[in-house]
């Protein structure tokens, strides 16, 4: 391992811009040998500060470049281009738990470059929605928690450049610098709050979230305008969009880089039968229409014209009745109430309930986020009261919305309103 120089942080102080050096060992890892040495250290922790430097725009699959850990006082900066990331597995499966920030395509890249995510996970900023800011960047949690005003990196960086630069490195390194000291502000206020227990289990469901490749079936559900499609539209979206996922995935390659969305949606739509017909999509370029490519793509658009349309895959599937037209207008009513909700309580509110989530708990769904655990307790029980008519909405003084019971139901599951 080789030791670097000190790293210089930027501070705030009477609206200036002050350097300030500290001592911080800082390491370049790019032997096998030396990654044991650090896993060592790593099992011996409770807890380790994670990063990642990462490219996927030439790639289907996230192509890790760099990796950032923080084991006590030391700082190690990974090579994955000359290391195996492999072995890190063991920690990761480990009860060491990794304090990260914004997890969850980290988790992919992880997965990916050692087959594991971590088992035990606080994410700075999912806890931090639960004192009242709204997803913020690692450099709003600096500046609140410590004090200290992040240099802004250069987000066009290359990560596969070698040797990194300078300012590279010191970029990477400031990613898992201050993650300690976050992680223990933010457990402080949580435990004051309350609100540790929550927070802890958002933080373990981000692992379950982070699996951003749907099945291949499913694939089409992704493409905006294709969700419109209906009949046979509907049966050759949903076989290109399979085709083009497989291929991308096998070619390790920008789904974009197969097929456009809007050519896949032309395609479609027009259900073309030659290559002259397919020639006049809007969205398509030379390697679609080249052989063998055109010749498949066609052959793709009549096996979509045979399908049933009751075999297309959906997300629907054994989930519930759907909402009725006569609730959506409900949907909106909460969305506003859960906003005020979360105004009153310091909460993030697309960390209390999305809309998706209320059309959940309005539709009868299976196992909607806003009928169990802290959401059901601050607001799921009463927005049933809402809707069932044994509440109603109006405006306080500060012009806010409050819950209130109706004249006829007082006293009728009056807790409810009560806190």
């Amino acid at each position: 391992m080789t030791r670097w120089r000190r790293l210089t942080a930027t501070v705030e102080s009477g609206g200036a811009v002050a350097e300030e050096n500290e001592d911080v060992a800082y390491f370049w890892v790019e032997t096998q040998e030396s990654l044991a040495e650090v896993l060592v250290k790593a099992l011996k922790a409770s807890r380790v500060a994670l990063d990642t430097e990462f490219h996927r725009e030439r790639t289907y699959w996230p192509k890790v470049a760099l990796l950032q850990l923080k084991i006590n006082d030391e700082i190690f900066l990974i090579d994955p281009l000359a290391v195996d990331l492999a072995p890190l597995a063991e920690v990761l499966n480990s009860d060491v738990v990794f304090v990260m920030h914004a997890a969850s395509q980290d988790i992919e890249v992880l997965e990916r470059a050692c087959g594991v995510g971590p088992r035990h996970l606080f994410d700075t900023q999912v806890a931090a929605g639960f004192t009242g800011m709204s997803t913020p960047s690692l450099s709003a949690l600096v500046e609140r928690y410590v004090g200290l005003r992040l240099p802004k990196g250069d987000r066009l960086t290359d990560w596969f450049e070698r040797p990194l630069r300078k300012n590279q490195q010191d970029y990477a390194a400031n990613d898992v610098k201050y993650l300690f000291e976050i992680h223990d502000r933010l457990v402080s206020d949580l435990k004051e709050a309350g609100r540790l227990d929550w927070a802890l289990i958002e933080c373990e469901l981000v692992h379950q979230r982070s699996k951003p490749n749907l099945s291949p079936e499913l694939a089409w559900t992704r493409i905006k305008e294709a969700r419109h499609l209906r009949g046979k539209p509907r049966c050759v979206a949903s076989v290109l969009a399979q085709w083009r996922e497989v291929t991308a995935q096998r070619k390790d390659v920008p789904i974009r880089f197969v097929l456009s969305d809007l050519a896949l949606v032309g395609i479609a739509q027009r259900a073309p039968r030659t290559i002259n017909e397919l020639k006049a999509i809007r969205g398509l370029d030379g390697r679609s229409l080249k052989e063998p490519a055109g010749q498949e793509i066609l052959s793709l658009v009549s096996d979509g014209m045979r399908m049933p349309a009751d075999e297309v895959a959906t997300l629907d599937i054994d989930d519930g009745p759907q909402l009725g037209n006569e609730m959506r207008a409900a949907v909106t009513l909460v969305s506003a109430w859960i906003s005020q909700v979360a105004k009153d309580e310091a909460l993030d509110p697309a960390l209390l309930a999305t809309r998706s989530d209320i059309n959940d708990l309005l539709r009868g769904a299976k196992n909607p986020r806003l009928a169990t655990g802290w959401r059901s307790e601050l607001v799921g029980a009463r927005i049933e009261d809402l809707v069932e008519g044994r509440a109603s909405l109006a405006f306080d003084s500060s012009g806010g919305l409050v819950l209130e019971p109706r004249s006829a139901f007082v006293g009728e599951n009056k807790a409810n309103f009560d806190g």
